[in-house]
């Protein structure tokens, strides 16, 4: 497992500059996301918190010691209340580095496969990472913390008089994807198995296209109609858009196997495969030119489809 494609050397955000703020969506049920979330259509990580009677479960834990502080810091405005739980969605730098900061006492929870990639390959995750946000980031202080439990399928954790479930439904944008569900507000974290709403597309950093449609598709029959989704870097949403990313990489799919199945190279591809229809987003050009058309590719090239 790892970044199989390499990210534009510009920084989707600056790390320096991330002004995190919290949002009650329910009594005792927070968003933490960045101050411009609602201005932008791709920001920097979102996170949250749950508050029970007795103790906090924190989801994310961001990309360096400043802005996990900041994360912790919001939790300390709400409650003073022990972080009992901390849970990463994926190995994501953004998601996961800040962990070395939360107390000794926080269990850390992770999937197997997200836990296995930061002990094997956090040194060379960190040279990624600072190659791109850049230097002077906070990376170069991140220390390496992985899981203490980890969660194959899905565990409940009890805050208090409240209950959270953690679930990995699949394969979406790495092999390690937890989501954090608070049955009782219904409220669900998903990370970056969806960036954010419409126009924003998915990543297909690792390939896997078919997979990811699979996953997205039963998260969105798991949810009530009216529950609130928190992407991974991006404003709250409801489980209908999730037919946004889905629709996307239906056409997307469809398209690359006609390509294949023509024979074309995947320089062909890339000039047939433009659907321009989803141009309004601002990282579209990186996104589906450089990552998405060319890992639909190589997945449907090797899975065997014909080539004439």
């Amino acid at each position: 497992m790892s970044h199989e494609t390499d990210h534009e050397s510009t920084a989707p955000w600056d790390a320096s500059r991330v002004n995190l703020t919290s949002k009650e969506l329910a009594p005792g049920v927070f968003a933490v996301m960045p101050d411009d979330v609602f201005a932008k259509d791709h920001v920097a990580t979102t996170a949250g918190f749950i508050i029970g009677e007795h103790s906090v479960l924190v989801v994310e834990a961001m990309l360096n010691g400043d802005l996990a502080s900041q994360l912790i810091g919001l939790v300390r405005k709400e409650t003073r209340k022990p972080i009992r739980f901390l849970v990463n969605t994926s190995y994501h730098g953004d998601h996961a580095y800040g962990n070395y900061l939360f107390p000794d006492s926080t269990v850390v929870i992770q999937h197997p496969a997200t836990k296995r990639y930061m002990d094997e390959n956090f040194e060379d995750d960190r040279q990624f990472m600072l190659g791109l946000m850049g230097k002077g980031k906070g990376i170069e202080r991140v220390q390496s913390r992985s899981a203490d439990i980890t969660v194959p399928d899905m565990i409940s954790v009890d805050l208090g008089g409240r209950t959270v479930e953690i679930r990995h439904f699949g394969f979406a944008q790495t092999p390690g994807d937890l989501v954090i569900w608070a049955p009782d507000s219904k409220v669900l974290w998903v990370g970056n198995m969806i960036q954010a709403p419409s126009p924003a597309l998915p990543w297909l950093l690792e390939g896997r296209h078919k997979e990811t449609m699979a996953t997205l598709a039963r998260v969105r029959d798991f949810l009530p109609e009216d529950a609130t989704i928190i992407p991974g870097h991006g404003r709250p949403m409801s489980p209908a858009d999730i037919e946004f990313p889905l629709r996307y990489l239906r056409e997307l799919d469809s398209a690359v196997s006609k390509a294949v199945e023509e024979g074309r190279s995947v320089e062909e591809t890339l000039k047939t495969v433009n659907m321009a229809n989803y141009g309004e987003y601002s990282l579209f050009d990186w996104a589906h030119n450089q990552v998405n058309v060319p890992a639909a590719y190589s997945h449907l090239h090797g899975e065997g489809a014909e080539v004439k």
